[in-house]
């Protein structure tokens, strides 16, 4: 599955763990030798730094238990990609965040989840025509398969962000979950998305990007991983072939649409 505009996402599998923090070096400043790129007209996957594990959101009763049995209502992480094998963005060029979203608690009728996104400053959303948005699910009945939600008439992908409570809303285009803004869930289900973003100035890892999840009322939680980002202002974007690894593709057994 390839959506192939200005940058591709891939559907491939890939394993976050192979990425650690100390695979990355501090940011340059623009006086350092820029990191040298070799064009070799092969298209490039661009990993995902994420911060793990992911983080705990909500509780809730395990619909229908008795004894009750309690049960984290949704688990979320962070990531944001990066030039192949190790490479940090620079600034001025495009990259990507992602949000990872879980839901292995029962709470009966589901969660409508409430998303934000808080940026550090020197970062800003860069989502454009050839840079878009893109938002997966994955639904475990009848079968695990891959749902685009760009696609869907209720949900379609965001294209503009007005401020919310903390950050910017990324709600669904059209409307979601009954009309109300909110990305719809329940038991066994996963959600990704994913937004291009722009450094103004080098960033070292030290101010988070922030994704506020908030599955219930007065449930809020936070999936948050330190950009870095350095001050060799390299213009990867010739590259009209950059590929992007979904997570959700990584899951076992595989979703089908991968």
């Amino acid at each position: 599955m390839n959506l192939r505009l200005r940058r591709v996402l891939q559907a491939a599998a890939w394993c976050a763990a192979t990425f650690s923090t100390a695979a990355f070096a501090e940011p340059s400043t623009p006086a350092d030798t820029p990191v040298p790129l070799t064009l070799s007209g092969v298209d490039q996957v661009t990993p995902w730094f994420n911060s793990l594990p992911a983080t705990s959101i909500g509780t809730v009763w395990y619909c229908g238990s008795n004894p009750p049995i309690y049960a984290t209502r949704v688990m979320a992480y962070a990531g944001f990609s990066h030039p192949p094998p190790d490479l940090t963005p620079a600034v001025g060029e495009v990259f990507y965040t992602h949000v990872v979203i879980g839901h292995p608690g029962n709470p009966c009728t589901g969660s409508a989840v409430g998303l934000e996104l808080i940026l550090p400053p020197g970062i800003e959303i860069a989502n454009s025509a050839n840079d878009p948005v893109f938002c997966f699910s994955m639904v475990p009945n009848p079968s695990k398969h891959l749902i685009n939600l760009d696609t869907d008439p209720d949900y379609g992908c965001p294209t503009s962000f007005p401020l919310g409570l903390e950050g910017y809303a990324v709600r669904p285009l059209h409307g979601g979950l009954s009309n109300s803004g909110a990305w719809g869930m329940a038991m066994g289900f996963y959600l990704e998305i994913l937004i291009p973003l722009r450094a103004t100035q080098v960033q070292f890892g030290n101010n988070p990007i922030k994704w506020r999840v908030n599955p219930d009322v007065g449930v809020v939680g936070y999936a948050q991983v330190g950009p870095q980002v350095n001050g060799d202002v390299i213009f990867r974007d010739s590259i009209d072939a950059n590929l992007l690894n979904l997570d959700l593709c990584t899951l076992t057994p595989t979703p089908a649409g991968c």
